[in-house]
This record gives C-alpha cells, structure tokens and sequence, in this order.
C-alpha cells in the first residue's frame, strides 16, 4: 500500500492516530520496498483481460501543513502493488509477502544530506548516502555474524552531521556471494574469521575463506576462472580510513557523503589460473604526493610461494599462513542451497 492511503485507511479502521511510531520509535506497520515478484502465467492473464488497465490515484505534494499549497505539480499514477487486485480465482489466493527487517533489504540514497540531518533528529532514516553506504556494509557484517563469523562494529562517527556506523567496511561481491545462503559455503568455519573493527575486506570471484584474522584492508579477486582457499591467513597493516572533506572543490560524489577514502595501506591477492597467487604491493597512501613522474614500466609483482606467504605473519609457529594450491574436487563440492529471491 502507497504511505499517502496508509494513513487515512488506519485513521478510518480503528487507529485514529494514522501512522506513529510505537514504543519502539519505528511503525507497527511493515512497510513496501516495492520489490515485487510475479508469475508469468496469471500476469499474462491479467493482462489479457483488463487490456493492462490498472487502478489509479493521485500523489499530491504539499508545500504548507494546511495543505493548501502544492510542493510541485501532481500527476495522475497506478501503481505495480495495485497488481493483486486485478486478480481472480485461484491466483487472487496465492498473493503474499515476505517481511525482513528494513536494515536487510532497504536503505535508499534519496535525500540532501540537511534533510537527512533533520530526519536523523526525529528518529527517522535520513535516506542519504553516507547512511545507505554504511547500511551496505552493516547487512553483510550481519549475515556473516549470523553464521558465527566475529565481526566487530566500529564505533559511531558523524560526517557532514549525519551519524552512521563506518565500518568494517566488507564488499563481497556478485561473483563470491550473490545471496545469504551462500556464506555458509564460502566462510565454511565461521569462528575463524575475526575481522576488526577498523577493517575493510573486499572479495570477488571463487574463493573459499577458510580462516582468516584481519585488522586492516584486505583484498581478494581471482582471474576469469580460477580459484583458491584462504587458509590460516593473519592480515595486519594500516588500512583504510575516512577523512572528513565538506570542501566545496571536492567531487560530488564526495560531497554528498562528506568524507572521502585514504587508503593507507592494503593488501592485495589474486588468485591465478596457474594455481599461483600473487600479492601486490601496497598503494601509495591517497595523501601523499609525489613530484616525480611514474617510471613507464613497473616490475611484476613478486609470486608468492604456493604453500607460504612469506610477507604475512603466521598464525602460530609451524602452521603455515596461506594454501595457495587449488582447491581439491572435495573442496570444491558444495551442498548448500540454492538461492531464492525475496522481496
């Protein structure tokens, strides 16, 4: 249901309130992210037998809390969770939804960050984009907390005044994880990772991460095709940091956010079709500066040896810090299930 018929539907079916927030400063009610799933067959139906004419409404703006001015010019719109009321029979039986907690599934990037700041003062979401990438971040940390892994949460920081939750920064991207139910299978001893508080891992392509302990950045990639195990790897180094810019010169995209990346220190492993594994070296931090022009070629990174890593702390004496062997057919094999989509 549109938030604009929430309210005068509860208002009129013994709530005389409308929509407020409970004792829990959130709504009773759950709310529509608008994220719709729809089978084919009675789609096409449907279609066929209204000639695709749906329910219409209209969506006023208003500048003033008389609602006497109009904010900008209105429109007449239908809307797609209007859809179930066009069916019939037994299609019209198998309507349903799923409800998830909105930190899960929905943060938009939809305001000026002076407005996020007012949203932020009466207990709302302020719906900006430092809020919606740090609510990225917060979702991966909490599915992998739900499957043991020890993630920690840094503590809270203010940026352009709006208040957010920095980190770990975690990306795990399409090509490790697409859903929640794969984890599982690519952190397989979940009480062996440890991630700090002032982390940031980024991690893509088919890589199991068997044990790992970071305090740092972190990045993980494979080639096209290959593979590899992380197993027993201590990672320690200065890491990524957000410094506040407001500056006016910056980019937009650093504005609106209110800080920008310094990435001081990472460490870098691709996994190669070869089986071998290469570390690049660290970045120049994104603060300093460098009058001298770039030579016009750079030496290959240094292959680390496929059983050590020489450059990496060890876990404790005689347990070697990293496989870099690929992966047997066992550990390949997994059996967990397969995704679903949820909306």
């Amino acid at each position: 249901m549109e938030y604009n018929q929430l309210d005068p539907l509860l208002r009129s079916s013994g709530f005389p309130d409308g929509d407020v927030n409970d004792k829990t400063g959130f709504s009773p009610f759950p709310g529509n992210i608008n994220q719709l799933i729809f089978k084919l067959k009675p789609y096409a139906e449907a279609l066929l037998r209204t000639n695709g004419a749906m329910p219409e409404f209209v969506n006023p703006k208003y500048a003033d809390e008389a609602k006497t001015i109009f904010k900008k010019p209105t429109r007449l719109e239908c809307m797609m969770q209007d859809f179930p009321t066009i069916l019939s029979g037994g299609a019209a039986k198998q309507v349903g939804c799923t409800s998830i907690p909105a930190d899960l599934c929905f943060s938009p990037v939809k305001n000026a960050t002076a407005d996020g700041v007012n949203l932020q003062a009466k207990g709302t979401s302020a719906g900006v984009a430092a809020t919606g990438e740090a609510d990225q971040y917060a979702a991966v940390r909490m599915i992998m907390k739900s499957i043991g892994c020890i993630v920690e949460d840094a503590p809270e920081a203010k940026f352009s005044g709006i208040q957010i939750v920095p980190g770990p920064e975690i990306v795990t991207k399409p090509s490790f994880t697409v859903c929640p139910a794969e984890y599982k299978g690519r952190f397989p001893n979940p009480s062996k990772i440890k991630i700090s508080a002032r982390s940031s891992l980024v991690v893509g392509g088919n890589v199991v991460i068997e044990s790992l302990d970071l305090d740092g950045a972190l990045v993980i990639e494979c080639e096209e095709g290959a593979e590899g195990t992380v197993r027993d790897l201590v990672v320690k180094n200065k890491g990524w940091e957000k410094v506040v810019d407001e500056s006016d010169s910056s980019p937009e995209y650093i504005r609106i956010r209110g800080y920008r990346l310094n990435k001081i220190e990472t460490k870098k492993i691709v996994f190669k079709n070869d089986g071998s594994n290469n570390v690049e070296p660290p970045p120049k931090s994104s603060s300093q500066k460098s009058d001298q022009a770039a030579p016009e070629s750079t030496p290959a990174p240094p292959t680390l040896s496929r059983s050590l890593a020489d450059d990496i702390e060890p876990v404790a004496d005689g347990v070697p810090n990293l496989d870099l062997s690929a992966p047997s057919a066992a550990e390949v094999k997994s059996d967990s299930p397969m995704c679903c989509i949820i909306s």
